[in-house]
């Protein structure tokens, strides 16, 4: 009886191991953005048709930054990934790239599409 209930235990726990570490939760941009975000000192941004812009200037990466910070990107329950994007940004501290995402995709995870990330990117790439 006890190897049994010792068998039950060890399944138990290698399915709650293995279900723990694929299960996504929802994060805001500044939880994904481990690092200080007021050290970012360079963006680009480019469009899907292949524009790109780059942005130095403080007075508008750090506002621009503060705006995101707490919007929620909710993972995508299909990971298996998808092709193109609207926008395509990169992060930089000096020279060092520090994060590179699009309106779908942050790291390895995909997420839905959201329309307040897209609304701030559209003014981002617009506006500048």
């Amino acid at each position: 009886m006890k190897k049994v209930y010792l068998g039950f235990l060890t399944t138990m726990l290698i399915i709650s191991i293995l279900t723990g570490c694929t299960k996504l939760e929802p994060m805001t941009f500044e939880e994904i953005y481990s690092d200080d975000l007021s050290e970012v000192s360079k963006i680009e941004i480019r469009h899907g048709s292949g524009e790109l812009k780059r942005i130095t200037d403080k007075s508008i990466i750090n506002p621009w930054l503060e705006s995101i910070k707490g919007i929620v990107f909710d993972p995508s329950t299909n990971q298996d990934g998808e092709v193109g994007y609207i926008y395509n940004v990169d992060l930089f501290e000096g020279e060092k790239l520090k994060l590179s995402f699009s309106t779908t995709q942050i790291n390895d995870v995909y997420y839905k599409e959201n329309e307040q990330i897209l609304e701030k990117l559209h003014s981002l790439f617009n506006g500048n």
